[in-house]
């Protein structure tokens, strides 16, 4: 497995990678929406101060991806937490999640904030696991039911 930062060039498939798991997961792919930014990688993410890391097999394909948004000076969000079907449990959303930890404390994060859906079940005791915590925050994303919160210790 290979993780890198996204480019311009991998938005198709990145794009085919969440329209297969949005439909596996009876959601709707929004372009104009919630998957608006999968058009504009550079001026949402690595513009703005954020990360898209990928992950890869060893034939290049996609196999998990996330992307880290800076909303405020010390304040992320976690978006497009996904990994292929046919690769979870296997270690590849927690490398993913780890690679945007380790970017939110280079930038002396303090706060990163998350939006799931109840039926992302693997996906919640992940983050849970890293210290997430579920707030009453009203989740921004159309399809998200709940939101998550970890501050972090940059000390």
């Amino acid at each position: 497995m290979n993780i890198r930062n996204a480019n311009h060039r991998d938005r198709n498939k990145i794009i085919r990678l969440v329209k297969t798991i949005l439909k596996e997961f009876e959601f709707e792919c929004c372009p104009y929406t919630s998957e608006s930014d999968l058009h504009n990688l550079n001026g949402e993410y690595f513009e703005n101060d954020g990360a898209f890391p990928i992950a890869e097999d060893d034939s290049n394909q996609l196999i998990a991806t996330g992307a880290l948004k800076r909303i405020d000076v010390g304040y992320f969000k976690i978006r497009k937490m996904y990994v292929d079907k046919a690769y979870r449990g296997k270690g590849y959303g927690k490398e993913i999640l780890i690679s945007l930890l380790e970017v939110t404390r280079k930038k002396g994060s303090t706060t990163i904030v998350l939006e799931t859906c109840d039926v992302m079940v693997a996906a919640k005791n992940l983050y849970k696991s890293f210290g997430f915590k579920v707030t009453d925050q009203k989740p921004s994303s159309p399809r998200c039911d709940i939101t998550m919160i970890k501050e972090i210790d940059n000390v």
